[in-house]
């Protein structure tokens, strides 16, 4: 039987309650305006770079400033959710998100609108690690890599709806018009954040701020348990090493190095789909509205992927199909460089894509949510999505170099598809129990 001085008892022993479902739900809601809010520059990228003029390299480069600034945001910001709070955290990155997408809207140069996309990356790395850490410590454990899922998976969602409001706002109102809408959206959301997202009872058994065993007595009432007489005495983990350097000890340093390789590569191989797709699509004769569409169609492709490894994972484990996944997204993504200009052949290659691919790289949270203990665990998150970014920092700019430089569509996809088979190489060999099946099979 579990500890009833842990806050593993009061979830990891119980079913979801209705409060459980309350901080996940927020956490999928935040995760729905960061897709929109991450991917919205792919969206409005023809449209930006009609108006300014602006090459392939130098497009690259904006596309890759968003994404430096979720790496450091992750890897400083996100990492002081372990010291601060989740929910604190949280609320401070949404108040700087909605500043940074109103002055992306305001942006007259590709030097301003750099800096605004820095700004931004910043905000969404930093809610990325504390909504991953603040997910797996309210879901029970045979449901914690189906939870994470359905979280990151609303990205997908983000970027899809986004994608059908930017190419209504872009054709009535302009590019501007779709970060304007943005930075209302976010406004609105701290308000109900602030409202209803409670702390993660995890960090307040291992940190114990002032005043705190009155806030998780709280807790603990609001998820059917009995409220404590007095802390109980300090666990293990809260005398261990903490930070980075906790990620780099004797247990974890092998784990830690393949798992930041496996999500660098997957993210290089999904970052440039997302990134260039609507403008590879329209440099080969499609319109806007038909690029955007086959944009969309790798988000919802990826939607259901993430939804079903999520699912599927408590029975097969996480290592054999997200390795399983990396590399059927290489073999897509090969095909589909080979393609004509027929909207439906592309469509239905960019849905299977995003099944696969964003399924799997989705699935590296899990990962890291699992390989960590709760008081390093936004720290290894945050370092894994951190280090992982610069994959997404650079697939674009190198995508971006090589059409610039005249490379055949075949060739280039060829090439940029390598670091799905290297993502898959990594992750299956991270050999830990903690990624094994958490369900039996029937």
């Amino acid at each position: 039987m579990s500890n009833p001085n842990s806050p593993e008892h009061y979830i990891h022993a119980r079913s979801f309650s209705g409060f459980q479902i309350l901080a996940i739900g927020l956490c999928a809601l935040i995760n729905v305006f960061d897709g929109f809010d991450a991917l919205a520059i792919a969206f409005t990228a023809p449209a930006i770079a009609a108006e300014w003029r602006m090459s392939p390299a130098a497009l690259g480069i904006v596309f890759s400033a968003g994404y430096l600034g979720m790496a450091l945001g992750a890897m400083t910001l996100g990492t002081l959710s372990d010291r601060i709070g989740r929910r604190n955290m949280i609320l401070y990155s949404l108040a700087a998100l909605t500043l940074t997408m109103g002055l992306t809207a305001t942006a007259n140069s590709v030097a301003s609108l750099l800096a605004y996309r820095l700004g931004s990356g910043l905000a969404i790395g930093a809610m990325l690690a504390s909504i991953t850490a603040l997910t797996a410590e309210y879901s029970p454990d045979s449901k914690r890599n189906f939870t994470i899922c359905i979280v990151q998976g609303t990205y997908a969602v983000g970027a899809t709806l986004g994608g059908l409001l930017s190419a209504y706002l872009i054709e009535d109102y302009g590019w501007r018009s779709v970060f304007g809408v943005g930075a209302a959206l976010n406004a609105g959301l701290f308000v109900l954040v602030y409202c209803l997202m409670p702390e993660s009872l995890a960090f307040l058994f291992n940190k114990r701020p002032a005043g705190s065993l009155v806030r998780v007595n709280a807790i603990i009432e609001r998820l059917g348990g009995r409220p404590l007489a007095a802390w109980p005495a300090p666990s293990v983990e809260k005398e261990a090493a903490t930070g980075v350097k906790a990620l780099l000890q004797p247990g974890s340093r092998r784990w830690s190095l393949l798992l930041w390789v496996a999500t660098f590569s997957a993210m290089f191989g999904n970052y440039f789909l997302l990134s260039w797709i609507p403008k590879i699509v329209v440099d080969a004769g499609l319109s806007l509205e038909n690029a955007i569409w086959v944009g969309m169609s790798i988000n919802a492709g990826g939607l259901c992927g993430i939804l079903w490894l999520g699912y599927r994972s408590a029975v097969s484990g996480l290592r054999f199909m997200i390795a399983a996944f990396m590399v059927t997204a290489g073999i897509l993504m090969m095909a589909f460089g080979f393609l004509g200009n027929n909207v439906a052949a592309l469509m239905a290659v960019a849905v299977a894509m995003g099944f696969f691919g964003q399924a799997g790289f989705i699935g590296l949270y899990s990962v890291a949510a699992r390989l960590y203990p709760a008081h390093v665990r936004a720290t290894g998150i945050g370092w894994a999505i951190g280090l992982g970014r610069i994959g997404a920092i650079i697939g674009p700019s190198v995508a971006g170099l090589l059409i610039g430089l005249g490379w055949e569509r075949p060739n280039y996809f060829m090439v940029l598809a390598i670091p799905f088979f290297v993502g898959a190489t990594a992750i299956w060999l991270v050999k830990s129990a903690q990624l094994d099946a958490t369900v039996k099979p029937g």
